[in-house]
């Protein structure tokens, strides 16, 4: 590939310790590209790995100059690594995949070929899964099924990292926590059309798998963030004007939602519950009130950081910089369990002491909702925000860049 010609194509490929998988998956790559018969590049993304992934890796860059090579200073995360991939890549068109050669390279053009049908993301659905049944199969299928009853996004796999996407398209969704099983749904926040093909999946033969069954949780407290934030920001594609999906991110609230109204229909009915229970109960209705009150409140705020984000100011709000900071920008993680423990424990003490138990009832409620809004503005504020520093960045042009500060 000329040193001035930017690819067609871009493969990329987060691995974090797989120094025995990275060269044979490079090869597969690169004799499956050979075949396609178009410009590409292969980046990889060297989560901090502690063994020897980056060397191997440093070794084929001395011989491939098709390939490029990112590392970052210390562990991000899989959901960082694939938003620099991303990020650098140069492609019209982006595959991602696994590092581990579970992925099958030669189904990268049957996924080229369903793109160009006019679709703007192709999911991998790994029908004929090659992992540990109880761990990793069984709860994929329950977390998918919820996911596309939720999001109204009809996928198989959610989790299958390989996928084909339009460089312009998968550009402009903010990635960041663990958010990269949801793109698919993120993906219909820019209006992407979205298709699927069956994919092949091999066994694992080197390394060791980096999840488990204590993810659950977490993907259980995302599903809800997801659903209010896709009701906030998702558009319907527009199929007679592509040039639609390219809106920037921060003017892509969906103009059918008002914050005020739906914290107003959320709020509504503990107000009603509070004013008939005001005479039988007054600790009762106090809080029933007190929660509708709070909603609102909690309402007016997130309206406002709303409203900001969607300024092109620099600045971040104070209430944004909690939740993005603070919270690891994924406050329902924090503000969820904590809000669920309060219901429970106030459920708990009504029997025994009706005077406190509504009281904690009341507070479970206000902090979960909390964390709920803090997601909204948290995305909304998304793109302003790197997970991940660059140590080292080793091009398709035969240079090497350390970076002095975040990309």
């Amino acid at each position: 590939m000329d040193a001035t010609q930017k690819p067609y194509l871009s493969i990329v490929v987060p691995v974090y310790n797989e120094e025995e998988n990275v060269r044979p998956l490079f090869e597969k790559i690169r004799e499956v590209c050979e075949t396609i018969g178009r410009t590409y590049e292969v980046l990889f993304v060297d989560d901090g790995s502690v063994d020897n992934t980056f060397e191997v890796l440093s070794e084929l860059r001395n011989h491939e100059p098709c390939l490029a090579v990112i590392r970052f200073q210390e562990n991000a995360g899989q959901t960082a690594a694939m938003a620099a991939g991303f990020e650098f890549a140069q492609g019209e068109r982006i595959i991602s995949m696994d590092g581990d050669l579970q992925n099958d390279p030669a189904d990268i053009p049957r996924l080229l070929q369903k793109l160009d049908e006019d679709y703007d993301l192709v999911c991998g659905w790994r029908r004929e899964r090659q992992d540990k049944f109880w761990t990793r199969r069984v709860p994929s299928v329950v977390a998918n099924w919820i996911i596309s009853k939720v999001t109204g996004i009809a996928i198989h796999d959610n989790g299958c990292s390989l996928k084909a996407y339009r460089s312009e398209i998968i550009k402009q969704v903010p990635l960041y926590g663990e958010m990269h099983r949801f793109i698919p749904a993120m993906s219909t926040v820019v209006g992407a059309r979205i298709a699927e093909i069956v994919v092949k999946h091999h066994p694992r033969q080197f390394g060791t798998s980096k999840y488990g069954l204590g993810r659950v949780w977490r993907v259980v407290l995302d599903i809800l963030a997801f659903k209010l934030i896709l009701s906030i920001f998702a558009r319907q594609p527009n199929s007679k004007n592509r040039s639609s999906t390219q809106r920037p991110y921060q003017n892509q609230i969906n103009p059918k939602f008002n914050v005020y109204r739906a914290a107003g229909l959320l709020s509504l009915p503990f107000f009603l519950i509070g004013s008939l229970l005001i005479n039988v109960t007054l600790i009762t209705g106090i809080s029933c009130i007190g929660i509708c009150v709070s909603l609102m409140l909690v309402s007016l705020i997130t309206g406002w950081s709303l409203a900001k984000a969607q300024r092109e100011a620099a600045d971040l709000s104070p209430l944004a910089s909690f939740f993005i900071y603070r919270c690891a920008r994924r406050p329902i993680r924090i503000f969820g369990p904590l809000g669920v423990m309060l219901l429970l424990l106030g459920s708990i003490l009504t029997f025994k002491f009706p005077h406190i138990g509504p009281i904690l009832i009341c507070i479970g409620v206000v902090v979960f909702f909390f964390g709920l809004f803090g997601e909204i503005i948290a995305y909304a504020n998304a793109k302003r925000v790197i997970d991940y520093t660059v140590e080292i960045f080793l091009n398709a042009k035969d240079e090497v860049k350390r970076a002095e500060n975040s990309y």
